[in-house]
Order: structure tokens, then C-alpha cells, then sequence
């Protein structure tokens, strides 16, 4: 019987799990990122949900209160921010030398990136429950027994969205080399992914041009799981949302471990 090896055989699962904890205690040890990353959302989420409450959104038919569509599409773009920015840990590692005595151990490249993804990936989930919990205590959702299988379904959902994301964030800040230059990314990468994504303004009333623009936006797709899990509607179907998904992590992750064994510590 032949085997087939998915992980690389020099993945150092001590080492992984070693890394992802520091990411998590990290972020706990955190209090301003954590309340930050929170209110952030909470101030798209306010301000959004009350400048569409006067607008009916309609889906296949079914209405959806403006401040539940809003909701949802904060939370889902809530990963976007957070995994995107995660990046920002990887620059700080490079230039404050944490990473050089990482690249110093005998351990591989490939270890390290993996650990430092998923460890920023779960962060991010952990942050993305967070917020979407304390909008069902706000009244963003409906109060019923069935949202809590619905937040569960969320977080496998909310990881494999964080992969791709995460990956993409240290494909960005293995290339940088200051924090300064990170600005850019916001204005040319998150920004466009945000405003193109469907999160605040259902994708089937906009113009046919910007519909298209949204198709090929491949976090649409993350926004539209969110809302058939959280609220019952969508535009595309589900294995498209999940192909387009996993497609765009493997492709992220794929690079990111090129992009990291690339890398070089000038320190």
C-alpha cells in the first residue's frame, strides 16, 4: 500500500505547537489588541447597520433585517483584518531578531511557517467568536436554540478562511521591510477585498460591472458562508463557497512557504 504524505516529513509538530501557543498566550497577554480588534468591529457593525436600517434587503425572496446582513458580513470580514495584520507579528519577529534564533535551531523552514500560520489563524477565530457572540448578546441576531449550532458550524468555517487569509499576510511580510511600507497593503489588498466582498451591500443590487468585480473577489465567497450559516441565504452554492475557499488557502499557504523559505534575516 503505497502512502501519501499531505504534511512535509520535516514538520516538527512539537515546534508547530510550540508556536502556535505563543501566538494565543500572546494575544491573551494582549488586553488593548484584544478590546481593540473588538471595538473595531463593533464601530463598522454600529455605524453600517444604522445608515442601511432603512433599506429592505431581499435574497432569493427572503427579507433580512439590514442590521442581521450587516452582522454577518463584519464578522466574516472581521478575519480578513485580523489574519491580514496578523502579518505584522512575522515583521516584528524579523526585525526585533526573534526570528533569526528561530532560524538558528535545527528546525526547518517549513516548521516555522506553519506554526507561526496557525497560530495566527487560531488567534483570529478565537477574536472572530468573540465578536460574533457578543453580537448575538447585542440583538444582531435572533435568540434561538439553533444559533448555537450555528456558531459551532462557524468555526471550522472561520479557520479555513483564516488560513487563506493569514497566508496571504505572510506572503506580504516576508517581502516587506518596514513596518512603514505595511500602510500600502491596507490601501491596495484589504481595503478593495473589504469594499468588494458583498459584507455591507448585497452583491444582486449593485451594477452588473461591480457584480463581476465581486465574482472574482475570492473573499466574497467567505462572506456568502457566513451568511447561508448564520442567517439561511446565499448567492452561490455551498461547494462553490467551500472550492473557492479551500482553493484560495492551498494557493496562499502554497506560496507563503515559498515566500518564507526566501526570506532573509538581515540581522
Amino acid at each position: 500500500m503505497v502512502k501519501i504524505n499531505i504534511l512535509p516529513k520535516d514538520l516538527n509538530y512539537n515546534v508547530v505547537w510550540m508556536l502556535v501557543r505563543r501566538e494565543i498566550v500572546a494575544f491573551w497577554r494582549s488586553k488593548a489588541r484584544v478590546i481593540t480588534s473588538i471595538a473595531q468591529g463593533f464601530l463598522f457593525l454600529f455605524i453600517f447597520s444604522a445608515g442601511f436600517a432603512k433599506f429592505p434587503i431581499v435574497i432569493d425572496g427572503k427579507v433580512i433585517e439590514s442590521t442581521s446582513y450587516v452582522a454577518s458580513g463584519i464578522c466574516a470580514m472581521a478575519i480578513l483584518f485580523m489574519g491580514i495584520f496578523g502579518g505584522l507579528g512575522l515583521m516584528r519577529d524579523r526585525l526585533f531578531g526573534f526570528m533569526k534564533e528561530l532560524m538558528a535551531s535545527p528546525v526547518s523552514r517549513r516548521t516555522l511557517m506553519f506554526g507561526k500560520t496557525f497560530g495566527v489563524a487560531i488567534q483570529t477565530v478565537i477574536q472572530s467568536v468573540i465578536f460574533l457572540i457578543v453580537s448575538i448578546i447585542f440583538g444582531f441576531f435572533s435568540l434561538d436554540i439553533g444559533m448555537i449550532w450555528r456558531v459551532l458550524t462557524i468555526i471550522p468555517i472561520a479557520l479555513l478562511a483564516s488560513i487563506g487569509v493569514v497566508g496571504l499576510g505572510l506572503i506580504i511580510s516576508t517581502r516587506l521591510r518596514d513596518f512603514q511600507s505595511f500602510g500600502l497593503i491596507q490601501t491596495f489588498i484589504v481595503m478593495p477585498m473589504f469594499w468588494l466582498s458583498g459584507a455591507l451591500m448585497p452583491v444582486n443590487a449593485m451594477d452588473e460591472w461591480m457584480q463581476i468585480a465581486m465574482r472574482f473577489n475570492p473573499y466574497t465567497y467567505t462572506v456568502d458562508l457566513f451568511r447561508m450559516v448564520l442567517l439561511g441565504v446565499s448567492l452561490y452554492p455551498i461547494w462553490l463557497d467551500l472550492l473557492v475557499m479551500t482553493s484560495f488557502g492551498l494557493v496562499m499557504i502554497l506560496i507563503g512557504a515559498w515566500s518564507f523559505n526566501k526570506m532573509e534575516i538581515n540581522q
